[in-house]
This record gives C-alpha cells, sequence and structure tokens, in this order.
C-alpha cells in the first residue's frame, strides 16, 4: 500500500486525485492539519483513495520533502511518502504532465444520500430559471490574497444583473467559515428584490458539488470550488492573483479552457472582469441553461 501525506488544499489534491485515480494501487491519504480545510470529508466521497485522518505534518514540510515531478507511482515500493503537486502547477508544469500515466479530468465522486438529499432538497425549491453561483471565501482570504471585499462584488454582481434575465437565480455557496462578504452580498440582494439563496456553511461538500453541478454559471474566487466546477463540466470564471500567473489553465480540461467554458483570469477591477465575462462566458450561462431546458 502507498501512503501519501499531502497539503490541505481541495484544489491542489483535485489536480493531484485527476492521476493518482488512475493508478492500479492501493492508495491512503493522510493530510496535513493547517486550518481552515474542508479536505477530510472531500476525501470521503473519492472512490479510488482511503482517507487515512490529518497527520501532524505542516504544509510547508508536505512541500519540501514531495516526491518530485515525473516519478512513477504506478511502480513505487510500498511505504510512505510525502506528494504536492503545488510548485508544479504554480510554475506552469500542467497536471497531465505532473506523473507519468493517463489524466482523468471529469472523474467521478460519491453521493451519499445523507448528504446529497439535503442539497437536493434546497435545489427543489429554487423556482426555474438561470442558476449562476458565487464564491467570495471569507474576507481574511480575500485580503490574504488581494482580491475584492464586498463594495467590489456589489459592483460586479450589479452588472451581471443588468445581463441576465429578471428571473435569474443567485446561489451564495461556501463553507462555514466563508462568512461576512457573502452573508453581505445575499442580503444586499434580496433587499435589491433578486432572487437570492444562501448556501454557505449550510451542506457537506458532496452536497455543496451538487448545487455546482446544478449551475448554469459559477464566478469563483481562487480556491478548490474553481477546481471542482471543471470537474463537473460547470462553466466558471475564478480570479488568480499576479503570483499565481502561470498555474492558469494547468489542471483543468484542456478543451474546456481552451473553448473558455472554464475561464481564468487575473484579478482586475470589477468593471474590467465583467466586460470580460461578457465578450467571453456569458454565452455559455446562456447554452448550458438551454440544453439543460431541453434535456
Amino acid at each position: 500500500m502507498l501512503t501519501f501525506f499531502v497539503p490541505p488544499g481541495i484544489g491542489d489534491f483535485s489536480a493531484m486525485y485527476a492521476k493518482l485515480c488512475k493508478l492500479e494501487r492501493e492508495v491512503t491519504i493522510r493530510p496535513s492539519v493547517d486550518r481552515p480545510n474542508r479536505i477530510s470529508e472531500y476525501l470521503d466521497i473519492l472512490p479510488r483513495i482511503r482517507n487515512g485522518g490529518y497527520s501532524a505534518n505542516g504544509a510547508n514540510l508536505t512541500l519540501a520533502r514531495t516526491l518530485p515531478p515525473k516519478t512513477d507511482l504506478q511502480n513505487l515500493p510500498d511505504g510512505e511518502y510525502f506528494l504536492a503537486i503545488n510548485t508544479w502547477l504554480e510554475g506552469g508544469g500542467k497536471a497531465a504532465d505532473w506523473i507519468p500515466g493517463p489524466t482523468e479530468y471529469h472523474y467521478q465522486m460519491l453521493k451519499p444520500m445523507e448528504h446529497f438529499r439535503p442539497a437536493y432538497d434546497f435545489l427543489k425549491n429554487i423556482p426555474p430559471g438561470l442558476q449562476v453561483g458565487v464564491y467570495c471565501s471569507a474576507y481574511g482570504n480575500s485580503r490574504h490574497w488581494g482580491f475584492w471585499g464586498f463594495e467590489e462584488w456589489k459592483t460586479f454582481l450589479g452588472l451581471v444583473v443588468k445581463a441576465l434575465p429578471d428571473t435569474t437565480n443567485y446561489i451564495f455557496i461556501g463553507a462555514e467559515y466563508d462568512l461576512g462578504i457573502s452573508e453581505n452580498l445575499f442580503l444586499w440582494a434580496k433587499c435589491a428584490g433578486l432572487r437570492a439563496h444562501n448556501a454557505v456553511g449550510k451542506f457537506h461538500i458532496a452536497g455543496t458539488l451538487e448545487i455546482i453541478r446544478s449551475l448554469n454559471y459559477f464566478f469563483v474566487f481562487p480556491s478548490g470550488l474553481g477546481f471542482l466546477a471543471d470537474v463537473l463540466r460547470t462553466p466558471n470564471l475564478m480570479w488568480f492573483p499576479s503570483a499565481l500567473d502561470l498555474m492558469r489553465g494547468t489542471f483543468c480540461d484542456p478543451e474546456q479552457y481552451e473553448s473558455g467554458r472554464t475561464l481564468h483570469r487575473l484579478f482586475s477591477t470589477p468593471e474590467e472582469a465583467f466586460e470580460d465575462w461578457k465578450q467571453n462566458g456569458l454565452k455559455f450561462a446562456e447554452e448550458v441553461y438551454e440544453s439543460k431546458n431541453c434535456d
């Protein structure tokens, strides 16, 4: 059996899992204990690995001692190893080229009924119309990366609202610690008479993913949820700080990225971001809505 000590990020592990899920090996994953993270419940819904629980190894130690890129994991002797893809992606390396073997960009995830059902009930109560997801993260994360606060998000969404039908539903998504900006935006949207729905902190990640799967479009602060939107084939726009410029397009399905269905952009003003999305992303929201309603 292989046991890998990995960093705590869902997005980075998703990129690794696109390769690990194709291994013909028994694999146990033990993530770092760094907080906040939500990776343990995510590992529980991945069918090709076993969640071995958190380890005492910090993320920095894991990054420093990781197996090098191009390591043949299929023929690696049984044992315990550090494994991380972060530096590879941040340097512009493609997930497909990280280690030998095939890559599954749209891998399967389990849908435990106890976690799927609450999300299904939530979605059942949303009226017909486009469904647009918004993930803002917490104030602390936003400040750390130098991204938008409430006012900038409000400006951006105010422009988006004008470009979409009045019947559009806006679903605010996130974990229990992603409060602040999302809460204020939800209240603003409700007061503005929009169809606003608050899913922040209300679901297991399996339920959150079911909501993302249902979306016609997803606006994402840089996070694991943006990685998973591509896995689920949900059209999305995720922004990156300039320090992660080379990471854009490295972990997602090349066909989705080249088509513009998955958009990765550098941080910009709300006005610039809207004009970019209007030209390159809006059509996918409309196409997905039409295709789902024809099925």
